[in-house]
């Protein structure tokens, strides 16, 4: 879900998808064992189509990091939400038998997750910029 929702949102917006065994001619496979988007190393498939296009705002990190915690089943960056977020994506298998349907539910969610973290970051920055400068006022000479 959440490859599909990055790819979708930050690579091609008209990308479809199918789910399959083997990728058909014309198709790109990923998060398949074949291919270019796939698991590499240490990195899930979300890292790396993220590093690939070169996706690398502060929503697409944070949003990386659960999904790393979560698609690589170990705590590399133990963000606080990937408990929820799995259970999220649990409520919604559970919810939804469609492919099709359960992909658009969790892109909407990853969507959510996404612009929440944007709203956190904009809010920082807000603040930061409110703050008063800790800078002394210069005095300036008279001659």
């Amino acid at each position: 879900m959440a490859s599909a929702w990055l790819i979708r949102r930050f690579i091609d917006p008209a990308a479809t998808f199918s789910f399959v065994d083997r990728a058909g001619d014309g198709e790109v496979p990923f998060d398949m064992y074949t291919g270019d988007f796939s698991h590499h190393g240490e990195r899930c498939t979300f890292e790396v189509l993220a590093g690939r296009f070169g996706l690398n705002s502060s929503a697409i990190v944070k949003v990386g990091r659960i999904v790393h915690d979560l698609d690589m089943k170990d705590a590399k960056y133990g963000p606080p939400e990937a408990a929820a977020v799995g259970r999220m994506v649990e409520g919604l298998r559970a919810l939804h038998a469609d492919d099709q349907v359960l992909l658009e539910r969790g892109i909407d969610m990853f969507d959510a997750l996404a612009r929440s973290f944007e709203s956190e970051q904009h809010a920082r920055s807000a603040a930061r910029s409110k703050r008063p400068s800790k800078e002394k006022p210069r005095r300036s000479r008279r001659t």
